[in-house]
């Protein structure tokens, strides 16, 4: 399908490649950063695992509440063939990327029957600055399988002929397997297929009820494999994190929701004005409001609002308006903590789906007002023609510098943590990293600064603690380290190298026991390490 497609639409598809190599190719030198690190720290088991166990595996460690099969054999396959080199995993990202992007362009054709509206609104999701973390994030391809298989869907349902009830179950399949964001493929796939009919009569049932079923059956399978590959625990009873990554978790109702609309606005604002993009908004820099007096609170329930609108305003009049809404509504809707809390507060990734149907409704809105500029164009009226002319071209530039700008930031973990550090002033987290790049530098001095910073926000991140003792241990002050690496193991979440920087103090000081008691707690059933670390340990070299 791919090839035959590729023949037909070669001058898009390389059109698309030259950009997405433009704004991406940097990546190829980047490392693996943030939330990369997880491939290599579960590697062992990825490579090791036959491929039964990799399928049946949590999200990353058995404490989660995701599965997400496809993504994590995807990374076992890549360590297995390519190692750990970290080119070849953002490469893929990159030619991941450039197929979305292209089955959008095809999909936006058949939706919106014109070559020119499609041209533009893939164009549109491609520059899209917000997309930088699900890209040059290698992680974030969670994100791009889910949204690539989903668009797989649905261009399959779009089909002019019949559509083949097994690939579009195939393709929801691997959606949901990728993440969990895509189970709204399956609402999307009915959509497309009502607007064949735009009634729910005989016919279209009997001419669509395999397909339908098809996809409700392959989300059905998921969930039924996700039982056996999670805890019961962690089945029923969802995602567990911290206040740190999600204070939503720990809010009422109200709280939640008015917070989650807050941060509806601000993922809009930055698709729009992608200004001061950031990778982290822990605690606290989205502080959680209490009610709806917030002014970006009611502008994303307004937002929402108009979403819903839409969709049902022109479910039969406007098949790309009410296909653009449903796309906006049913993706957000499972990253959107309204319902249910997620891993975290805000992430600029979780809005990779979603801004494909703002896109929509952008280029649509703009195709229908395009009628009236070219009849003014050609009574020689062409002030309006120039303007919108230059505006598009001016906005396409300006988006393409600015993601190729982002990118740059996610090259290494330093520059990004430190760029997180600007963009995110009051998060734990941002000022927690911004330290632990100060201590890898040697500077301790702005090490200490950041993260006494971060413990004055929240102190409850166990990792910021744990730093922060490292530093005073470092600057010699073997009390103060003691008092916080002790903190950083009574919090929720205990970082579990606190347990050895405690151990390494007590060497320091002479005290071989309290060492082996604390180091005890780190490998319980592993007396022989514990002796072995405690024999080898030299305190010149700590």
């Amino acid at each position: 399908m791919l090839k035959d497609m590729l023949k037909k639409k070669r001058a898009i598809f390389f059109l698309f490649f030259f950009l997405v190599i433009l704004i991406y190719g940097q990546s190829l030198a980047g490392n693996f950063v943030k939330d990369d690190i997880y491939i290599l720290d579960n590697s062992s088991w990825l490579t090791g695992g036959n491929l039964g166990q990799i399928l049946l595996h949590p999200y990353w460690d058995s404490g989660t509440a995701l599965y997400r099969p496809l993504s994590i054999a995807n990374f076992a396959f890549d360590l297995s063939a390519f190692g750990q080199s970290p080119a070849w995993f953002h490469l893929e990202n990159i030619l991941l990327y450039l197929l979305a992007c292209f089955f959008i362009y095809l999909l936006a054709e058949r939706i919106f029957k014109s070559k020119a509206p499609a041209l533009a609104a893939a164009l549109l999701f491609l520059v899209l600055p917000i997309h930088t973390e699900a890209v040059a994030n290698i992680t974030g391809r969670a994100d791009i399988l889910a949204l690539l298989f989903s668009i797989l869907a649905m261009l399959e349902s779009a089909r002019e002929k019949k559509p083949r009830f097994w690939l579009v179950g195939l393709w929801v399949f691997l959606a949901i397997c990728s993440k969990e964001i895509a189970v709204a493929a399956v609402p999307l796939v009915f959509l497309i297929l009502f607007f064949r009919e735009k009634s729910f009569g005989r016919k279209f049932w009997k001419e669509n009820f395999r397909p339908i079923y098809a996809a409700i059956l392959a989300a059905a399978f998921y969930f039924f494999a996700r039982f056996f590959a999670l805890t019961p625990q962690n089945y029923i009873g969802g995602v567990k994190t911290s206040m740190v990554e999600n204070p939503l978790l720990y809010a009422d109702p109200i709280s939640r929701v008015a917070t989650a609309l807050k941060v509806l606005w601000m993922y809009v604002s930055k698709t729009f004005v992608p200004l001061n993009l950031c990778s982290d908004y822990s605690f606290n820099q989205i502080p959680v409001i209490h009610n709806f007096e917030s002014a970006d609170a009611l502008l994303g329930l307004a937002f929402f609002i108009l979403m819903v609108f839409l969709f049902f305003a022109f479910i039969k009049k406007q098949p790309a308006v009410s296909l653009g809404a449903g796309i906006f509504i049913f993706s957000f809707l499972p990253v959107s903590n309204f319902f249910f809390g997620i891993g975290t507060i805000a992430g600029e990734r979780l809005f990779l789906f979603p801004s494909l149907g703002i896109c929509f409704l952008v280029i649509f809105l703009l195709w229908k007002t395009s009628g009236w500029i070219f009849e003014r164009a050609r009574r020689g009226k062409t002030g309006a023609f120039w303007i919108t002319a230059f505006l598009a071209i001016a906005i396409f530039l300006a988006y393409t510098i600015i993601a190729f700008n982002r990118q740059s930031d996610w090259l290494t973990e330093k520059q990004l943590f430190l760029a997180d550090a600007k963009c995110a002033p009051d998060s734990v987290l941002s000022s927690s990293n911004a330290g632990a790049v100060y201590i890898l530098d040697g500077d301790l001095e702005k090490a200490k600064q950041e993260l006494e910073h971060s413990r004055s926000i929240k102190p409850v991140y166990s990792k910021g603690l744990n730093n922060l003792g490292l530093v005073y241990f470092k600057l010699g002050d073997y009390a103060k380290a003691r008092e916080l690496y002790i903190e950083a193991l009574e919090q929720q979440y205990p970082y579990a190298g606190a347990y050895e920087n405690l151990a390494f103090l007590y060497l320091a000081e002479g005290n071989g026991a309290m060492a082996k008691h604390w180091l005890s707690f780190l490998y319980p059933s592993q007396p022989e390490m514990v002796d072995g670390l405690i024999k080898n340990y030299i305190p010149a070299d700590k």
